[in-house]
């Protein structure tokens, strides 16, 4: 960590900019999540599979509100976290549902993205929260959380369309 302060290097942009691009594009796994939920369909996204409880539609709507928090907790908000932890696989009414939750996934990403850009770096070693782990862990924490989940929606699109 300590290199990084000293280095003059933006560490905040660098990570907002890693949140932004597994959102969106551009990253160095090359894969991303818009292009991967790219042509998903509804009845796909809600597929419980032998492999996961998860459906492709419970990561996104548990990512949506992973970035909501984390946004939050940057402004300063101690948020509740329920039991479900952000997890819900209840089946999408229609196709248009799906799309309003692929779009509220892609603009909490946005947000988090930019909350995090806006962090000063003197704050990186410091609680996010009095009494949490440091800012720094919460942030890189973030981009790793949608990296995993990424991976999992993956295997599971992979999973349905092999059995279609």
């Amino acid at each position: 960590m300590i290199l990084f302060l000293n280095s003059g290097m933006n560490i905040s942009a660098l990570i907002a900019a890693h949140i932004h691009d597994v959102h969106e594009g551009e990253n160095w796994t090359e894969v991303n999540l818009i292009s991967t939920l790219a042509g998903v369909g509804y009845q796909e996204a809600s597929t419980v599979t032998p492999a996961s409880v998860n459906t492709i539609a419970g990561l996104v709507k548990h990512l949506t509100f992973w970035n909501e928090v984390m946004a939050q907790r940057i402004e300063g908000h101690r948020v509740e976290i329920p039991d479900s932890n952000g997890f819900d696989n209840s089946t999408l009414p229609d196709a248009a549902s799906w799309e309003a939750l692929v779009e509220a996934c892609m603009a909490s990403g946005r947000r988090l993205a930019a909350a995090v850009a806006s962090v000063e770096v003197s704050r990186l070693e410091e609680p996010i929260l009095p009494g949490a782990s440091s800012t720094y862990k919460n942030l890189q924490g973030s981009a790793e959380h949608v990296h995993y989940h990424l991976g999992q929606i993956v295997i599971l699109k992979q999973l349905i369309r092999a059995t279609m």
